[in-house]
């Protein structure tokens, strides 16, 4: 048992309730009591109490589309490399020779920096191969995840970046069988595809129909590029639902490209959609210009966050993130009222938990919930004063601040320091990896400044 006594506690609750001098009670996995500090009550004297007087306590982050394998040569591409130039000169090749070792280093990686900055929960957004021991990587560091494998089959690319439609789904198959309720139900499997003109319609009505049977949800990537790019993302939503894919259980990322229609059937079918705004600024896909996530909210679409890659956003800070949704289509708008910093944290806790079907286990602080907490310190200037908590959270906090994350209410950042690995080992083997891994790939390592 577990108490985290007279914190600050952002509970995100149905009444959004704030707590100024609030108490937590952890027995187990979950949270048993949530109130004022005089009326939390434990019913015996608790392994452990938390002083929480210097503390705010905010359910943890739910990142809902990352790609972890790029961790390991993240920043590798110059600005001026074209969008379109990405996946076949570079991201492809750099696939195609990566080790299953090497995908578990990048998720440590990647699991470190969204730990150390508040997220607690990810879906990876289907570019694994060797998921299992992905999976393992992950169980060790723990975190809550959803995973997914590389599938496609409309592309031909450097050996097993080729695959049937057959082949796609029955690794999927054996990945749900393997993995999908690992960890005491903590680590998740999805089938999720590619997307991007790259899946034939009997391999997107397979994945669906895989995930109904496995109970799971499923996704892929669509309308990411502006039209005057040549791409084959060109799939109209209609032809989508016309499958009968478009469900509840349904998540597309990016979604940049959307008119009134596609909008009143993403809320009429309940799809969930994970925007991606840090990746989507630097992709250059036209986000201010042409993203309507704002309307989609006003029209009941649930809408996630993603950091989405080591080269896309390059980092998967979702304080960076709430903080750019929740200015972006002010601005854009110019209007102040869009898209509030309340909308913009709900976007990044419990929308993301709705976004992966997790919605009665995470993303709030309530009783019967897991503990997914994080707490952080108020004792630093971006945090004072504490007029507004949610202001000081969206707007002002860094990860800085991030002192104890709790996942499954199991403490795995003890004020500062992570306790399930080594985090400095980790670092170094990265750092020696990652260059012999962009040599197999045969790339460069470039600067348009000398490095000397």
């Amino acid at each position: 048992m577990l108490l985290i006594e007279h914190a600050t506690v952002l509970t995100l609750d149905h009444e959004r309730r704030i707590l100024r001098d609030g108490s937590i009670l952890v027995e187990g996995h979950d949270i048993v009591q949530v109130g004022r500090a005089g009326d939390v009550r434990p019913p015996r004297a608790p392994d452990r109490v938390l002083d929480g007087r210097a503390r705010l306590v905010a359910p943890g982050f739910v990142d809902t589309h990352v790609h972890l394998s790029e961790h390991l040569n993240r920043g590798l591409m110059l600005d001026d490399v074209p969008v379109d130039r990405y996946l076949p000169d570079w991201l492809l090749p750099l696939y195609a020779v990566m080790t299953s070792e090497e995908e578990a280093l990048a998720a440590l990686l990647a699991c470190i920096e969204m730990i150390r900055t508040g997220t607690t929960t990810f879906c990876e957004a289907g570019t694994l191969f060797d998921v299992a021991t992905v999976a393992d990587a992950v169980e060790t560091i723990g975190m809550r995840a959803v995973l997914g494998r590389w599938t496609w089959d409309l592309v031909r690319g450097p050996g097993r970046l080729t695959q049937t439609t057959e082949e796609g789904l029955r690794r999927n198959e054996a990945m749900l069988a393997e993995v999908h309720g690992r960890a005491d139900g903590r680590i998740g499997a999805w089938p999720l595809l590619i997307g991007f003109g790259t899946c034939s319609e009997r391999l997107i009505r397979g994945a669906k129909a895989l995930a109904d049977r496995h109970g799971t949800g499923w996704g892929m990537m669509h309308f990411a590029s502006h039209p005057s790019r040549k791409t084959a993302d060109t799939v109209p939503l209609a032809t989508l639902d016309a499958l009968g894919v478009l469900a509840p259980t349904t998540k597309l990322a990016h979604m940049v490209y959307v008119d009134d229609d596609d909008i009143a059937l993403l809320a009429r079918r309940g799809v969930k959609i994970s925007h991606c705004p840090t990746a989507g600024l630097k992709h250059v896909k036209g986000l201010a210009a042409h993203g309507r996530f704002p309307e989609m909210l006003e029209r009941g679409v649930c809408v996630s966050l993603g950091g989405d890659s080591g080269n896309g956003s390059n980092h998967f800070d979702m304080l960076r993130i709430v903080s750019l949704v929740a200015t972006i289509y002010k601005d854009a708008r110019l209007d102040v009222g869009v898209l509030p910093a309340e909308r913009a944290l709900e976007m990044a806790t419990i929308r993301g938990a709705e976004a992966l079907g997790l919605e009665t286990r995470i993303g709030s602080i309530e009783p019967g919930k897991r503990a997914d907490l994080v707490l952080y310190d108020l004792d630093t200037p971006e945090w004072r004063p504490l007029l507004n908590p949610v202001n000081n959270l969206v707007y002002a906090a860094t990860g800085a601040s991030v002192r104890t994350v709790l996942v499954d209410g199991r403490i795995i950042l003890d004020e500062g320091r992570l306790v399930t690995m080594d985090e400095r080992a980790l670092l170094t083997r990265v750092e020696a990896r990652a260059r012999e891994h962009i040599a197999r790939a045969g790339l460069p390592i470039e600067s348009r400044w000398p490095v000397v």
